[in-house]
Order: C-alpha cells, then sequence, then structure tokens
C-alpha cells in the first residue's frame, strides 16, 4: 500500500498516512487521517530533504514560517504536500499560489501582538477619529493626523451630477474636459500579467482616451504596457514589503501625504480608485479637496481569504470598517457583477451609487489577424491547416474549472485526432492539466505557452478555433462574483466559445446553444455554447460539437465578436461609467449591453 510522509513541525512527530484517496483532492477537503510513526532515522531524513509527498500536521490555525520553509523546498523538489488539521478533519493542498498568500497573510503571532499593541480595533478607530476631531477645532491642519470617517460626510446616496460639470458630450460620447487621476496601490502585487493588470491597463487607456487631457496612474508597481500606451505612471515605494493585517493598514497610512500632494500637484477633475484592502486614503483626500471620488470594487478579498484561504482574516471587522469608508466617502462605486453589488450592499451601502460595470475587452489588442498572418503564426506554433486549435488562457487558479479541463482534454484529444490545445499562463492549479498531459503521453496535441507578456497572449490567441472559459465554483456559499476578463478577450476573435453557465458568464454569453440543441434549431443569434458548471463531460461533448461543426462556431464567433464590439469594450465600459455619474438611465447592464 502506498503511503504519504506525516510530519508535525511543532510537536517534531513523523509518521506515515495511507496515500488513498489524495490523488483526487484539489483544494480543501474533510478527511480522518490516522498517521502511524516513522523512525527517527525517517523523520530526520525527510526533514533534511523531502524526497516524497508529505501531509503536514498543525495542531491549530495556519502554517508558520517552518512549515511555510517546509513546504516551499518540497514543492521546489516536485513534492506534493498537503496541510491537515485533526481537530476539524480538513487536509488542504499546497500551491506555491497558496505558499505566496500564506507569506501575505501568516505572521500569526506577531499579527496579534503587533495589533494587541497598536490597538487597532474598531473601538480605537473611532477614539482617534473623536481625538483628531479634537485636533483640527483646534486649528491643526487636517493632513497632519489619521481623519477617520467620522470626520468626514459621506457622499449623497447617488451620484451628485453637478460634481461631473467637467463631462461634456461630444457626439454620443462624454469627455472629461480636464485630467483624471488614477491610483492602484496593492504595493504587495508586483503584476507583470493576467486578467488584473490587463483590467488596470486597458481601462486606464480609455480613460485617457476619453480625456482632454492626459490621465497620470499613482501606482505601487511599474506597469510596462501602461509605457506602451504613452500613460504618465508615477510609483510610489511602500514603506514595507509585507502584506498581513497590520502591515496593509500602516502602510496604507503612510501613502497619504503623497496621495494629498498628487492632489495638489494635478488639481484633477475626477480621482478613480482601483480600491485596496486596509487604505481608504485616497478617498479621505479626495473628500477635503472636493474632489469626486469614483472607487472600483472587484470583490472582497476578506471573502477571498476565508472561502480560499480556509479562516478569517484577523481583525477582518477592523478591515471591513476601512473599506466601508471608502465606499460610504465615494460618489461612485463601480463593481464588475451583480454579486459584489449584493455584497456591498449588504454593507448598508446605498444602491443607488453602485454601477454594475463588467469587464471589456481593447479591440485594438485583441482582434483577428488576417488570413495569411493567421496561417503564419498556427505554422509557427506546430499547428496544421487540417488542426483544430482550442485555447485556455489564464491564471490556473482554483475556481477557473482546471480541473474540469485537465479530465476533459485527454477525453477530447483521443476522440478527435485533429484536436489541438493552446494553453497559455501558469498558476496553482497549473500542474493539473501537465500531469494530465504528461500521463497520457498528449504532449504532441498540447502546446503549452506559460506565462508570456500580455501583448504576446493577445497575438497567440488568435491562432485558435475554439475557446474554453470552464469556470466551475462558486465562492463557498456566495455565488461567483468574477467578470473574467478572458471572456471578453475570447469574443473578440470571432471564434467559437464554449463557457460554463455560471452567473455572469451565462448572462453575457447569452442568447447561447446548449448541449440538447444538437440536431435541432439553434438561434441565429447565439454567441456560445453554455454548459453545466463543473461538468468535464459537458465540456467534453461541447468542444467535440464545435470542432466537428466549423459552421456553427463561425457562426457563434461572429455573433461574440459583434457582441464584444457594441457592448464590452473597455471604450463603452467608461462611457457607462460617466453616463452613470450624469444620473442618465441604463436600464441595467443586462438590457443595456443587449441581453435578453
Amino acid at each position: 500500500m502506498q503511503e504519504i510522509a506525516y510530519l508535525n513541525l511543532e510537536s517534531g512527530f513523523v509518521g506515515a498516512v495511507s496515500a488513498e484517496g489524495f490523488e483526487r483532492f484539489s483544494e480543501r477537503h474533510y478527511a480522518a487521517l490516522k498517521p502511524k510513526p516513522l523512525t527517527s532515522a525517517d523523520a530526520e531524513g525527510l526533514k533534511a530533504s523531502p524526497d516524497r509527498d508529505v501531509v503536514l500536521g498543525l495542531s491549530k490555525g495556519l502554517p508558520g514560517p517552518d512549515e511555510i520553509a517546509f513546504s516551499a523546498k518540497a514543492l521546489a523538489a516536485n513534492r506534493k504536500v498537503y496541510l491537515h488539521w485533526p481537530a476539524e478533519n480538513a487536509v488542504e493542498v499546497v500551491t506555491t499560489e497558496r505558499l505566496l498568500s500564506f507569506r501575505r497573510h501568516h505572521r500569526v503571532v506577531n499579527l496579534f501582538r503587533m495589533w494587541a499593541g497598536l490597538r487597532l480595533d474598531i473601538a480605537n478607530w473611532k477614539m482617534r477619529a473623536s481625538h483628531a476631531a479634537r485636533r483640527l477645532s483646534s486649528g491643526l491642519r487636517a493632513r497632519a493626523v489619521p481623519v477617520g470617517r467620522a470626520l468626514l460626510t459621506p457622499a449623497a446616496p447617488v451620484p451628485d451630477a453637478a460634481r461631473f460639470g467637467f463631462l461634456k458630450l461630444e457626439g454620443d460620447r462624454y469627455k472629461v474636459e480636464g485630467r483624471g487621476l488614477y491610483f492602484r496601490l496593492d504595493y504587495w502585487a508586483k503584476l507583470k500579467g493576467g486578467g488584473s493588470y490587463g483590467h488596470t491597463c486597458y481601462q486606464v487607456k480609455a480613460l485617457n482616451k476619453a480625456s482632454s487631457e492626459p490621465m497620470h496612474c499613482i501606482l505601487a508597481s511599474h506597469y510596462a504596457l501602461l509605457d506602451d500606451f504613452g500613460v504618465h505612471q508615477i510609483v510610489v515605494p511602500a514603506k514595507t514589503g509585507l502584506a498581513d493585517e497590520f502591515s496593509l493598514v500602516d502602510n496604507g497610512e503612510a501613502y497619504a501625504g503623497v496621495v494629498e500632494e498628487m492632489l495638489k500637484l494635478y488639481k484633477p477633475q475626477f480621482v478613480f480608485e482601483r480600491l485596496v484592502l486596509g487604505s481608504a486614503v485616497v478617498a479621505r483626500a479626495c473628500r477635503r479637496a472636493g474632489v469626486p471620488y469614483i472607487a472600483e470594487f472587484n470583490g472582497s478579498e476578506l471573502t477571498m481569504s476565508k472561502v480560499f484561504g480556509g479562516r478569517e482574516m484577523n481583525n477582518a471587522a477592523t478591515l471591513q470598517a476601512i473599506e466601508k469608508e471608502a465606499f460610504d466617502l465615494a460618489d461612485i462605486i463601480s463593481v464588475v457583477s451583480e454579486p459584489v453589488k449584493d455584497a456591498v450592499v449588504a454593507l448598508g451601502v446605498p444602491a443607488s451609487k453602485i454601477l454594475v460595470n463588467p469587464n471589456g475587452v481593447d479591440l485594438d489588442s485583441y482582434h483577428p489577424l488576417p488570413s495569411a498572418e493567421r496561417s503564419a503564426l498556427r505554422a509557427e506554433l506546430g499547428f496544421s491547416p487540417d488542426d483544430v486549435v482550442l485555447g485556455f488562457c489564464g491564471t490556473f487558479g482554483g475556481w477557473h474549472g482546471i480541473e474540469v479541463l485537465a479530465e476533459a482534454l485527454p477525453e477530447i484529444c483521443r476522440a478527435r485526432p485533429n484536436a489541438r490545445f493552446l494553453l497559455i499562463g501558469d498558476g496553482g492549479f497549473k500542474h493539473l492539466v501537465t500531469e494530465a498531459v504528461d500521463r497520457e503521453d498528449l504532449s504532441a496535441q498540447v502546446k503549452d505557452m506559460g506565462l508570456v507578456a500580455q501583448t504576446e497572449a493577445a497575438r497567440l490567441l488568435a491562432a485558435c478555433d475554439i475557446f474554453l472559459s470552464p469556470h466551475s465554483k462558486n465562492m463557498g456559499d456566495k455565488p461567483f462574483f468574477g467578470s473574467p476578463t478572458k471572456l471578453f478577450e475570447y469574443m473578440a476573435y470571432g471564434a467559437g466559445i464554449v463557457c460554463s453557465d455560471l452567473v455572469q458568464l451565462g448572462e453575457v454569453m447569452r442568447p447561447a446553444a446548449m448541449l440538447k440543441d444538437r440536431g435541432g434549431a439553434i438561434r441565429e443569434d447565439a454567441r456560445s455554447v453554455l454548459i453545466e458548471p463543473a461538468s468535464a463531460q459537458a465540456l467534453v461533448e461541447a468542444s467535440l460539437w464545435l470542432i466537428d461543426d466549423p459552421a456553427l462556431r463561425a457562426r457563434l464567433g461572429r455573433n461574440a465578436m459583434k457582441a464584444a464590439a457594441e457592448y464590452y469594450t473597455w471604450d463603452a465600459h467608461v462611457q457607462s461609467l460617466w453616463r452613470f455619474a450624469l444620473g442618465e438611465e441604463l436600464g441595467g447592464y443586462h438590457k443595456d449591453r443587449g441581453q435578453l
């Protein structure tokens, strides 16, 4: 019987457990493990150099520095690592992505000490705000103290169109007379590509296009793609590289002076911030300066930590209070989906000042290639004219349906020898796909490009005939709140799309064909084939359907590309923002963007 090593670094216990069932684990699971002891010689050898898969036992809480270091060493040796909480009968798969999260958020003992020592809790925030009020009344400068929301009048429950008088209609489009500032201060995220990176760059490009003076970006790290767009960016250094709960707040406060100086220097007509956890300094500065403030919120990091990190953040109530302060001070809150709006409303924020504005696509970057260029690209990648190329581009995260893709890919390849896969990106669950490819000896049918630059990914996607979006999971007990940029980018190429019928994905990709429609009438305006989420069999059947029916995938592709151009460009995204600011009736994004 195969066994997996079991190690508790805190107690020193070293043992082994049966490997049965571990092959099915992908994220967090419930399992009652009964490790048997190993000899001391085995123990010392395992600690020195992990030579097999290992389970790390935890008495409570989250892994500490020793467990994190051991996990990194084991993963580097291509071993699988699992965490086990005996009291909960819980087992969690450790990936490089999870390790990064642990390093950011798991300094548990020191964290508690710092928070206890600095008394950063809800009551103390109110006390500090009250103290600041007394100092202000004594004539001290407002920026010299940490001002809390008790000192600031919240924005109106609906956008005040008078505050957006800088918007002028030119033809059928609004344009900013003057300059805006864009803030993104997530100092711990050094992005070089991916959906979040593209979101910022293409959104800023669209905001810049709709302004009479150049947008300026104040960022915590450099975005090379913004240089390509000719957008001026200012990178401000962080106080720390840590991203535990204390550091998030402490570093956010440290940015306060920089933010106020930027407002004084550039005198923007408006400020747009991609909101980051633990900081309301931009919102406060805008309120003091009288500058309209737009907060973009793409989903709760607190929820993500609880659902995918397996725990609630320490002092989550304080972090939530800071987030709520920014919401209260915002003139407009722009969110990417209805579930995100619902989460903000649940905090007591008026729904009337929240705009649901899905992500989009930049058609200058994502578009079909002329026939000769496309043929040359496919030849460059090793694809023949008879091959049907199925593409997936993303971060291979736990909610992207990677386990479904890994299960379906071998079946598709076996059933259709002319099927080829083009994989772009990397992430914590990429190994599920690569292991399936190696196990089934499918390397001849799979081209794995790994991580590439944003512009290169856009070029490579033009080689595909079919795109797959197999997102499969909701966020614990919350509905899936994402608005995947990849989906809108897929739509821009005029190729067939197979997509999970999951919240916004299904809404955007309707009208659609369904598997039950095979052999029958399909709507002329259908955009995709929608499938049941988390079903590998449905992904296989839909993929084979489109492989065998080039006329259908061409029709779906044309309709999807038309919808992308009419409703889902970043330019349309920005225009929706300005129309909402001026109180124009949008009719809800489904109706507004052509949904039936």
